[in-house]
């Protein structure tokens, strides 16, 4: 359910930035979160520019392992495995657009870091939350 409401959420706010804002635009500036329009040929926050097809890839085998791991994943908690899902929403929804417009959307600004997307947010978050859950596991394991 996570990875739906992540794609959904993702496709829904990119489609009103692009159908409301010129590129370049911003919505709020001055404001603590404000929108920004641009688009992006690198990773995560605008790292890595023009790497398209590893990023595409580095998608790939984030859903690829999701499917592999999917029995496992049915024992974890729920919060893993939404967790889980956060990644595998926004993986897919960024790789939609890679492999549509050859770049991805990104519109949320906040000061002093790149302009990203719900579903940069959703990979992150995702990420974080299944990191701590194997930090968890370890200490309950050493």
């Amino acid at each position: 359910m996570a990875a739906v409401a992540v794609f959904v959420i993702d496709r829904l706010t990119k489609f009103w930035v692009v159908h409301s804002l010129g590129l370049g635009q911003e919505l709020w500036p001055g404001a603590p979160v404000h929108i920004h329009y641009i688009e992006n040929s690198g990773a995560a926050f605008s790292i890595l520019p023009n790497l398209d097809w590893l990023f595409l890839l580095v998608a790939l085998l984030v859903v690829a392992a999701a499917i592999w791991f999917w029995r496992r994943l049915a024992a974890e908690p729920w919060w893993v495995q939404a967790a889980v899902g956060m990644v595998v929403g926004g993986a897919v929804a960024n790789g939609i657009d890679r492999i549509t417009q050859g770049y991805v959307v990104d519109f949320i600004q906040l000061p002093h870091w790149p302009v990203f997307n719900v579903a940069d947010s959703g990979i992150t978050v995702g990420m974080v939350l299944v990191v701590l859950r194997f930090l968890l596991e370890g200490r309950r394991d050493g």
